[in-house]
């Protein structure tokens, strides 16, 4: 008897229209004797609790097609990389820079990477934990960064080290730790560089230093980034990739290497990064010109 062929589908979780285009594809694949398979809150939304899987979510699916914006899929890849799961994304947000997939025509591009008519592009993530003296309080992956930041914008000491050497003491609001791939994110708009997302590399992006000789620096992946809290303000907190916040103390570390795992993306044939980051930035573009 031949295999079901199954795939992952993964919603915002408040876009109307990435629920609309979910049902849309359930129903599709169902009429070619695809299963579809859904994280638990997709299918609580969905009201299709029958299609969650009886294994590990992702397990058994041969790509993930993730509806929404890039945080969409920045939550996929938690689940999708460890078993080597592809992700489609699918651009329904309001920016989106990952996702290489507009709604219009989605289901012939569905057809394609089922036939494998695409591009599978692999993306650095990291590995992130956080120390309270010797104890390990949280340990996560990520697709894009790591950012340590007071929520009330209070100056920080956040003391950094690269490869067992200090480096630098910031006193920032914060630090960010970026992949290539999170660089277009927060590192961005923090002052920090755009980096072609397949190379290997780290950066490490003050946040609204208090000097005017703090610059953000690309790293070899390598290397291991730690911060240690020197000083603690109203509130400090570490995220991954913009989930889980965690409260830091004085003299908690956060250290961040590069995963064991990478994040699979599906790419139609012809993408270009670089004529993304013209279309989306306007980069090399004069002000008289538009």
């Amino acid at each position: 008897m031949a295999t079901t062929r199954s795939i992952g589908i993964t919603v915002h979780r408040s876009n109307i229209k990435a629920w609309e285009q979910a049902a849309e594809i359930i129903e599709w694949l169902n009429s070619r004797n695809i299963q579809a398979v859904l994280d638990h809150a997709t299918a609580q939304r969905l009201g299709r609790m029958d299609l969650i899987p009886k294994t590990r979510n992702w397990q058994d699916v041969e790509f993930v097609i993730s509806l929404g914006g890039d945080g969409t899929i920045l939550t996929s890849a938690r689940t999708a990389a460890p078993d080597g799961i592809p992700i489609l994304g699918v651009h329904m947000g309001r920016f989106g820079f990952i996702a290489e997939y507009n709604p219009t025509d989605l289901i012939s591009h569905i057809e394609e990477a089922l036939n494998g008519c695409v591009h599978i592009e692999e993306r650095m993530m990291l590995h992130v934990t956080i120390l309270r003296g010797d104890l390990s309080i949280s340990e996560s992956i990520g697709l894009n960064d790591v950012t340590i930041k007071s929520s009330t914008s209070s100056l920080l000491n956040l003391n950094v080290s690269v490869a067992g050497d200090s480096f630098a003491t910031y006193h920032a609001d914060g630090v960010i730790v970026a992949t290539s791939t999170g660089s277009t994110g927060y590192s961005l708009s923090a002052g920090g560089p755009i980096v072609e997302p397949t190379l290997q590399a780290l950066i490490i992006t003050p946040i609204c230093p208090h000097t005017l000789s703090a610059r953000a620096m690309v790293i070899p992946c390598h290397h291991t980034v730690e911060i240690e809290l020197e000083e603690e303000g109203d509130e400090v907190i570490a995220k991954v990739d913009g989930q889980d916040a965690i409260q830091l103390h004085i003299g908690d570390r956060v250290v961040v290497k590069r995963s064991e795992f990478v994040t699979r993306l599906l790419l139609p044939e012809g993408s270009s990064y670089y004529r993304k980051v013209r279309a989306r930035y306007l980069f090399g573009v004069r002000s008289d010109q538009h």
